[in-house]
């Protein structure tokens, strides 16, 4: 009887225990379901952050919606870029079929290729988000894919699908009487019509109205520079005033290089010349390029040449970096490889039956002849490259007789004169964590150009690299150890060393040790 009683004893308490389990699983999914519906996003935000720690131990349904809060909820309010979560996510949906978790995790997948710049690979997430939205009632869902698309295209120049996909979502948003999704369809419609004077304007001041009717203050803040911007591109200096004057004390970049510009074509030099430099403490890329620009008009007229050429070298060099057009081309023979390969599906269900055969003959010959033109192309290329390597290894040795044909003493003297000058003696003085800033950068490139003539020319005839490897580069000119690189570049001495062998290999197509690179640095 004792052992019955035993027994039955045990088994209530592992029932109990289980119980508890699944009563614990299933309150925490309602919490987060609560967080996912709640229309205080930064609230959510805290929230979601507060239960990071306890997620763990949770089973997968409970922590894949957790990551998948996360990553939805972050994204809003900075560009995030974790594939991995993002790959997990649509793995785990995919298999489990939640079909509205799903359609999330392929949004978020494309958000993210996005931000890293594969317009493509994020494409093609949105048309698999696209499809699974086809039919299913998520009004919400098609709209924030929509909103997405749309920037997608327009950040890849092609203004015309981006119109298309705004205008769906400025329609859901006006059903929706949703304020916010109203003016930001309007301003990504603005931004589409670019290239036609007056449609930009009428799409932005109508945002505006909207910004104001609803006192959405940061977007009125946003929509005031916009337009602003709009009239200036448009030579209505005197209008963009208007909707600049009231921004001119909250210090930031975009109005201050809208207003150096406008000032400047009015006439007045001085407040050109204070909003202009004051964009440059804090700009991006954009304004930095136009308040040198300005700042460059305006040392000519008062006859500051040096300024000036510094000033349009600026500009020349962050707008031709502004003007790279990245994966324009890619993303659109994906959507036309899309919207062809759509067709094609439809058409070979029509006529399989009768066209089998002749379909794979067609595919056999299009296999070989992308493989021929691939198998010329290789040829090409690769005679192409090894013409410009023994070009290279013909100019190395050009370098080195030049070099060697120089005094010993000459040399040591050259030396020197790179070790007295200011930049060195900073760099030698540099303490950790200090490193070196972009200015100090330029002065050591000008210190060298000046006493080896020709060095950055030459060394960048031999390959392209990146800034970092050009860092280095300086760094062995100037006569810095191995070690010190390091510290300077904020790197490990081994990475250095692979720096240096890369480059050697990079230059001349074949393995070399960072010795060999080193003596390369040395005859340039």
């Amino acid at each position: 009887m004792k052992k019955i009683i035993l027994i039955w004893g045990c088994i209530m308490t592992v029932t109990m225990i289980v119980g508890c389990q699944n009563y614990g699983n299933k309150h925490y999914y309602h919490e987060l379901e609560k967080i996912d519906h709640r229309q205080n996003r930064e609230l959510a935000r805290h929230e979601i952050m507060a239960l990071k720690n306890e997620v763990a131990s949770y089973p997968d349904y409970i922590r894949m919606y957790h990551q998948l809060l996360v990553a939805e909820l972050n994204e809003e309010v900075m560009p995030y870029r974790n594939m991995e979560v993002a790959r997990a996510l649509i793995d785990y949906y995919e298999n489990n079929n939640d079909r509205d978790k799903l359609i999330r995790s392929y949004i978020i997948a494309g958000h993210i290729f996005a931000n890293n710049n594969d317009g493509p690979k994020a494409l093609s997430y949105y048309y698999k988000a696209e499809e699974l939205l086809d039919g299913y009632n998520n009004a919400e869902l098609l709209n924030r894919l929509y909103a997405k698309m749309a920037y997608l295209f327009l950040h890849h120049n092609m203004p015309e699908q981006a119109r298309v996909y705004a205008t769906r979502s400025q329609n859901y948003s006006y059903h929706k009487k949703d304020t916010l999704g109203m003016i930001k369809a309007l301003r990504c419609i603005s931004e589409t019509y670019k290239q036609v004077p007056g449609n930009e304007l009428t799409n932005l001041e109508e945002a505006y109205q909207l910004a104001k009717q609803s006192r959405r203050y940061d977007q009125q803040k946003e929509l005031m520079i916009d337009i602003a911007s709009c009239c200036s591109h448009n030579e209505h200096y005197h209008l963009a005033l208007n909707y600049l004057r009231p921004l001119m004390n909250i210090k930031d970049h975009r109005a201050d290089a809208l207003l150096g510009k406008a000032y400047y074509h009015i006439g007045k030099e001085d407040s050109a010349f204070f909003f202009a430099q004051r964009a440059l403490e804090k700009g991006n890329s954009i304004s930095k390029r136009d308040a040198h620009e300005v700042l460059a008009y305006l040392a000519i007229r008062q006859g500051q040449r040096d300024s000036a050429e510094e000033h349009f070298s600026k500009y020349k060099e962050l707008n031709d970096a502004l003007n790279r057009i990245q994966n324009s081309e890619a993303i659109a023979q994906m959507d036309a490889f899309y919207h062809n390969q759509k067709q094609a599906e439809e058409n070979a269900r029509l006529r399989f039956d009768n066209s089998h055969k002749q379909n794979m003959i067609v595919i056999v010959i299009a296999c070989l002849i992308v493989l021929i033109i691939l198998f010329g192309t290789y040829v090409q290329r690769h005679r192409r490259k090894q013409e410009l390597m023994a070009l290279r290894i013909q100019q190395l040795e050009e370098f080195k007789q030049a070099y060697e044909k120089t005094d010993e003493s000459e040399r040591n003297q050259t030396e020197q004169s790179i070790r007295q000058t200011v930049i060195y003696q900073h760099l030698v003085m540099m303490q950790e964590p200090e490193h070196p800033i972009d200015t100090d950068w330029q002065a050591l490139a000008d210190a060298i150009n000046q006493v080896y003539p020709q060095f950055t020319p030459r060394l960048l005839s031999l390959c392209r690299m990146t800034t970092h490897e050009y860092h280095v580069c300086l760094l062995l000119k100037a006569g810095f150890e191995p070690i010190r690189i390091a510290t300077l570049t904020l790197r490990s001495k081994a990475a250095v060393s692979t720096v240096r062998s890369r480059l050697y290999e990079k230059a001349f197509g074949k393995k070399g040790s960072a010795k060999d690179w080193d003596e390369v640095i040395r005859t340039l």
